[in-house]
């Protein structure tokens, strides 16, 4: 249970590490806003969703081998390096501010690749990472689909996102392409 204390913990932690790095505490309020107002949707507990929204981007600050070394992974893990600061977060959430919630620890581990089987905290801050209102590269069609269908809006944002990336001629995430599997999928089965 996250408790007020914790969050309040937690924002001191962030303005401090992001005293010189305004876009990215930006960012991170953002994603809080976006992830409140879908929470209140899809009825998830809102000291959850503030503490991943918060963790989300803990370390993205930091290299690659510092994200690495926080996270304790191997090179050889399909983890692609912008998603490096994910898995750091979510160590740095469960040893510095002792969150044992493997959902809110999940949350912000996938926020950046998804996963198959996510739970409705999980979609909320990838979704919400992703159509955050600073984000000027998301239309408003796509940030209504998030209050109206949240499997269908990760969905569509992975297929982006992937089309993106292999674009760009960069690694895709065998995470991303098994839950691009499962939500095309789901939605046959629920369509």
């Amino acid at each position: 249970m996250i408790t007020e204390t914790k969050i309040i913990e937690i924002e001191n932690y962030l303005n401090t590490k992001f005293d010189e790095s305004n876009h990215r505490l930006i960012h991170i309020y953002n994603v809080k806003k976006m992830a409140i107002s879908l929470a209140m949707i899809y009825h998830a507990d809102i000291n959850s969703v503030i503490a991943a929204s918060y963790l989300h981007d803990a370390t993205k600050h930091e290299t690659n081998k510092e994200n690495l070394r926080l996270a304790g992974i191997v090179l050889d893990e399909d983890v692609p390096n912008a998603c490096l600061h994910a898995y750091a977060a979510s160590k740095l959430a469960k040893t510095k501010f002792n969150i044992t919630d493997s959902d809110i620890l999940n949350a912000i581990k996938y926020h950046c690749s998804g996963r198959a089987r996510m739970s409705l905290l999980e979609k909320i801050i990838y979704v919400s990472d992703f159509i955050e209102e600073g984000r000027d590269f998301v239309d408003e069609d796509l940030r209504d689909l998030a209050k109206k269908d949240l499997d269908l809006c990760v969905l569509k944002i992975m297929l982006r996102t992937k089309n993106y990336i292999l674009k760009n001629n960069k690694k895709f995430s065998n995470l991303t392409e098994q839950a691009i599997q499962y939500y095309q999928n789901k939605g046959e089965i629920n369509g």
